[in-house]
């Protein structure tokens, strides 16, 4: 048995998705797959691959999901991935009753923040039958949007609503795509670490809220590149207040003559820049090479 999840960027509400407002998200053209084989060796093993085919955990368990050995794979990895079969067999109780063999393989390197986590949490939810939001909450946290992302063709809105979100498939496509980009910014984010620092702080009114909501419904509907980098600063300040932070515009890039929004947790793994067609150049110029092209990079 094959399963598939994509990956995902969110475009608006970052940390407010947590506090149940709207958020744009849209699925990545990348994902990662697991594969499941039944096997007669009364062991649960465990092996990740890379995008380049590099295995990274190699690991076996009992059929109480306590780890054998290890030959890949660091001590923390290996305990949150047991942590994760544990709750997965509690949920769907006596499911690794016999031998079994997983496989993954990612389509996108790991620092860069697409969801690896929320892929393998899909992917494993699919495979035994269980609501995924429930696996997350009870392993990894968060708001679920990547789930939603996960298992979308199209961008989304989404809302948290414990364990049965509201999800409205919706179209994305300006008419200036040609002239979206993704940039990655080489700086991992901790997920989790990010929320904590947002619930210790947590300014966010209901003025903001809502502005944030609009400009998600805005965002989707505008013709025009000027009104969407409007949007896009706007929503930056906004976002920007309540953490107390400064823009990654302001903080890196305060020569780039378009508009650029963070995407996710702050300060590092993808941005959003709405430029021309210098916007390749100029970011190279910067150092920093990975970049691409919305209709590249994104599903819908």
């Amino acid at each position: 048995m094959e399963f598939y999840s994509h990956g995902k960027l969110l475009l608006t509400a970052e940390y407010a998705v947590l506090e149940g407002v709207k958020a744009l998200a849209v699925p990545t053209k990348r994902g990662q797959f697991l594969r499941v084989e039944h096997t007669t060796e009364g062991t649960i093993k465990w092996q990740s691959f890379t995008v380049e085919g590099k295995l990274w955990i190699d690991c076996v368990f009992d059929l109480k999901l306590n780890c054998l050995s290890s030959r890949k794979g660091s001590s923390n990895v290996i305990k949150q991935l047991s942590v994760i079969l544990k709750t997965l067999n509690r949920l769907s109780p006596n499911f690794f009753a016999e031998g079994i063999a997983l496989s993954t393989r990612l389509e996108f390197p790991l620092d860069w923040g697409l969801g690896s986590s929320s892929t393998l949490i899909n992917n494993l939810a699919q495979w035994v039958g269980i609501n995924p939001y429930l696996l997350l909450e009870e392993t990894m946290g968060g708001s679920g949007y990547d789930i939603a992302a996960a298992q979308s063709e199209t961008a989304l809105f989404y809302r948290r609503n414990e364990f049965s979100p509201t999800i409205e498939a919706v179209l994305f496509s300006p008419p200036f795509k040609d002239k979206l980009f993704f940039v990655y910014l080489k700086e991992k984010q901790n997920s989790r670490e990010a929320i904590a620092g947002f619930n210790e702080r947590n300014t966010l009114n209901s003025t903001s809220k809502k502005r944030l909501e609009e400009i998600g419904t805005l965002l989707i509907n505008t013709k025009e590149q000027s009104n969407f980098n409007a949007l896009l600063k706007e929503h930056e300040d906004i976002t920007a207040s309540f953490l107390g932070q400064i823009s990654v515009q302001e903080r890196l890039f305060p020569d780039f003559k378009g508009q650029l929004k963070s995407l996710g947790a702050w300060g590092g793994d993808f941005i959003l820049a709405s430029g021309d067609e210098t916007t390749v150049d100029y970011f190279r110029q910067k150092g920093y090479p990975t970049i691409f092209r919305y209709a590249d990079f994104i599903l819908g």
